[in-house]
């Protein structure tokens, strides 16, 4: 990848373009695309908003545990009503299909009385504007935004302006402290090209408070495992362990989470679990108002000890330990067009480890650790604490985060025998007996 090392006084000052003070923790919520794709309307909107803030079966609602907005993506504009057959009218603002939306602001209103926040997406891809818009009208995009009630803005890559920086600046202008998602500059990252602005200024200064790491997700396991290892090696050169690129206030994201969709629950809670350990935002992306769904899925996302490690913060976002030394090619699903998806081969270990440590409890150091099966094969894996922390000894004391279960590990290293495919194990490890605490 043609990727610039960032100068180390850009790693020694890191600061914030988005004068916002939101996401201090990941950012959780839901948006439509995965699903839905361009088939969206005020209606099936409304009905997500409903369905994350309603309890089923007595149990806490996803409001009630974090999951708090919920993002409309494409296919909300009027495509060839405005200036030059683009979307926008001859003052710059953008221009609603009221066939699909007849009242944004009553949609937005609705939300927030139901406690929910919502977001909407800029710099759109159907109908795309990068010829009959030059310069594109960010300014304008902002302040309705604003207007509308909005909460949030994913700013994507096909239209006219390509500057993050800019779209950082009208929304500061517009007063209302606005959720920013970057998903503008993962196409000039994933072809190994430097967007408008330098990677390393992008990372260092953040014009957004999460920024996409990887290209467009597809409803597939292995689209999954390549996103998350694709913006691990991206984000490498430019940072260190005092200073990481994914940080409170601006996470790296290797998109929204296809949980439920495509993928069988036992897929669904090892991408869950990758997202929750490296302190990727978590966006679910199935239909809400499906009851089957939702059931199946609650017990993973709602999963009280896997949302704690993926919320709390100690330093550093999470990354991984080791790869296996065995290889292999696996077919894998790249992008979310709602035409086609493009199908690449690409290699990959046959297992991996992942840990994220988590703040001290007393003189206990703690880790979360994910020990994962990439292969269609069954797997044995042997961890070795000290891989994972010097500040383990031959002892650790284990906690399996689905379950909440004590788990009795072997002196200085453990072999999980045969991991099934796409399975793993998600652990929490303690130096001192005793000391592991989820609320």
């Amino acid at each position: 990848m043609l990727l610039l090392l960032a100068p180390l006084s850009l790693l020694l000052h890191p600061g914030a373009a988005l004068d916002n003070g939101l996401a201090l923790t990941p950012p959780m919520g839901w948006r439509s695309w995965n699903y839905f794709k361009g088939n969206i309307d005020q209606i099936t909107m409304l009905a997500q908003v409903e369905a994350m803030a309603t309890r089923r079966h007595g149990n806490p609602s996803l409001l009630e545990l974090g999951y708090s907005q919920v993002g409309l993506d494409d296919a909300w504009q009027a495509c060839g009503a405005g200036v030059n057959r683009s979307f926008h009218n001859e003052s710059g603002y953008p221009i609603i299909n009221t066939t699909r939306f007849p009242d944004m602001k009553a949609m937005t209103d609705y939300a927030h009385r139901r406690g929910v926040k919502i977001g909407w997406y800029s710099n759109n891809c159907m109908c795309r504007e990068e010829f009959t818009q030059p310069g594109g009208n960010a300014q304008q995009d902002a302040d309705m935004t604003a207007l509308l009630g909005f909460d949030g803005n994913k700013v994507d890559g096909c239209g006219p302006n390509l500057d993050m920086f800019s779209w950082a600046s009208a929304f500061n202008k517009t007063g209302r402290p606005i959720l920013v998602e970057d998903c503008l500059n993962k196409e000039f990252w994933d072809h190994g090209l430097q967007p408008e602005s330098p990677t390393a200024k992008i990372i260092h200064e953040c014009p957004s408070n999460f920024y996409r790491i990887s290209s467009d997700i597809a409803p597939q396991f292995m689209s999954a495992m390549f996103n998350v290892n694709f913006g691990q090696t991206l984000v490498a050169p430019y940072q260190n362990r005092t200073h990481p690129a994914s940080r409170p206030g601006c996470w790296t994201y290797p998109d929204m989470l296809q949980v439920g969709h495509k993928l069988s629950i036992l897929e669904s809670k090892t991408h869950f679990a990758l997202w929750c350990i490296t302190s990727a935002p978590l966006i679910l992306g199935f239909d809400l108002a499906d009851h089957a769904v939702y059931d199946a899925m609650y017990p993973i996302v709602a999963n009280k000890r896997a949302l704690e490690i993926n919320q709390r913060w100690a330093g550093w976002p999470g990354s991984l330990v080791k790869n296996s030394t065995e290889y292999f090619r696996a077919k894998t699903e790249r992008g979310a067009s709602a035409r086609a998806i493009n199908t690449t081969t690409e290699t990959y270990p046959s297992w991996q480890i992942w840990s994220k440590p988590q703040p001290r409890q007393g003189n206990s150091h703690q880790e979360a650790v994910l020990i994962v099966n990439l292969s269609p094969h069954p797997q044995n894996v042997t961890l070795t604490y000290a891989d994972v922390s010097s500040a383990f000894g031959d002892r650790v004391f284990a906690t399996d985060v689905w379950t909440g279960k004590a788990l009795q590990l072997d002196a200085t290293q453990h072999t999980f025998q045969e991991i099934a495919p796409h399975d793993s194990h998600f652990l929490m490890l303690s130096s001192v007996p005793g000391t592991v605490i989820f609320s």
